[in-house]
């Protein structure tokens, strides 16, 4: 997967239901891997529901982005633009919530003169004519740091992301905040310490908010709400006690519910991030934020028929900015509408759970969230299959290989459902 007998290729970036698509001019595949930076700080990490942001220059025509932006802007286009700080607008899909492009206004705000917006592609975005099984792509990306690492409390996705571009190139730089301007993690060393993690949990515990609720909520709070994670944990812990059967996604021994690493091509194009991540939640157990909590839908069709109500037509004003594109006759995923975050994937077989977005959560113990959640680290990756024989192969291998290290390293036993799955496949070989 790392050489090919093409000279040039053509580079799309495009949104999940395709209503947008950005193709470059035929690159010459020596311009390949384009440089590209994972960033992990708060804001991003509320902006696209995942752990980390990441995207690279886009070398296709910048004035095909602008105009298909201002269009929207002017009522004739559906590429919204959301201003994310003053030197940054981020531009995504209205139907589906897919974010494309980061742009980076030139100095001073653009004023005449200025000069023209840049424009980062969300790498997630990105594909590339003729891939797939059978192909011979060489990288498109190649991550070169990892910025504001320290927002994360606790590593976040960096223990599985260090080698995600595969042996054989420079390793990528790690920053606590910005490049060159903050302190630098040497290189083969975590941060921070495993030691370190342990006292950063229990001091996540003795905080208001750690005893059972964590805060929900997209980069503009139009959407905030809250994950009764610690009465969730009582009640299964109850259940259990009962004699009762746990859900297939509650840890028998913690009673929280199941973290996963997901390489879905439908995934990675809703929220604009490769590897992305997921816990999974009752409907029962998410409310509204504030003091008037009650009333949050209690399933999926519920939530479904509440989402598409309008403003004044019996929509509940606490849904926000809450909306959703139906992926698949049977499946929603819930962004919002305004700052384009992912926030739920809802599939009607399953009436009563919803996958939540990790990066959404406030967590005191940190972005990983390790006081809800029980992370399925090691072993292969969800949908996987997805990834293979395409030009990401090699980032599966290496975060797949990442996970398992980190696990063993940080102490964490094999995760419930891998053991099941092991014990099932060595009982076939009998």
């Amino acid at each position: 997967m790392t050489t090919t007998t093409q000279q040039t290729i053509t580079l799309h970036a495009q949104c999940l239901c395709r209503a947008h698509s950005f193709a470059t001019p035929p690159l010459p595949t020596t311009s390949l891997p384009l440089p590209s930076s994972s960033c992990h700080c708060t804001s991003c990490r509320h902006l696209t529901g995942a752990l980390r942001s990441s995207d690279a220059p886009w070398p296709g025509p910048a004035n095909v982005i602008h105009a298909a932006a201002d269009a929207d802007a002017e009522g004739g286009g559906t590429l919204r633009r959301y201003v994310q700080t003053e030197k940054m607008n981020i531009l995504f899909c209205g139907r589906c919530g897919s974010p494309l492009f980061c742009e980076q206004l030139p100095a001073e705000g653009g004023g005449a003169g200025a000069g023209e917006p840049e424009y980062l592609a969300f790498t997630g975005a990105l594909s590339v004519e003729g891939d797939g099984p059978g192909a011979t792509l060489p990288p498109v990306v190649r991550c070169v740091d990892h910025i504001f690492v320290g927002d994360t409390l606790d590593g976040g996705a960096l223990p599985w992301l260090r080698g995600m571009d595969g042996e054989g190139g420079p390793a990528a730089k790690v920053w606590l905040g910005g490049r060159d301007c903050s302190e630098e993690v040497p290189a083969g060393a975590r941060w921070p310490a495993v030691g370190a993690l342990e006292k950063g949990y229990e001091a996540g515990l003795k905080t208001e908010g750690a005893k059972g609720d964590v805060s929900l909520r997209c980069h503009c709070r139009g959407i905030d709400l809250v994950l009764r994670a610690g009465e969730a944990q009582r009640e299964f812990e109850e259940t259990q006690r009962r004699g009762g059967e746990l859900p297939w996604y509650i840890d028998p021994v913690t009673h929280k519910g199941m973290g996963s690493l997901d390489g879905c091509d439908s995934c990675r194009l809703a929220a604009g991030s490769e590897v992305y991540n997921w816990t999974f939640a009752a409907l029962r157990h998410i409310s509204f934020a504030g003091a008037n909590k009650e009333g949050f839908p209690r399933d999926t069709s519920q939530l479904r028929i509440a989402t598409e109500a309008k403003d004044g037509e019996g929509r509940d004003p606490r849904l926000g900015t809450l909306a959703f594109y139906a992926s698949s006759p049977d499946v929603q995923r819930y962004f919002c509408g305004r700052c384009s975050a992912t926030l739920f994937y809802a599939v009607d077989d399953r009436p009563d759970i919803v996958d939540v977005a990790v990066g959404l959560l406030d967590s005191p113990d940190g972005a990983r969230a390790e006081s809800a959640i029980s992370w399925s680290f090691g072993g292969a990756m969800t949908w996987r299959q997805d990834m293979i024989g395409t030009w990401r192969e090699i980032m599966l291998h290496a975060v797949e290989k990442d996970a398992e290290e980190w696990r063993v390293e940080r102490g964490y036993p094999k995760h419930w459902r891998r053991v099941a799955r092991e014990e099932a496949e060595k009982a076939g070989e009998k």
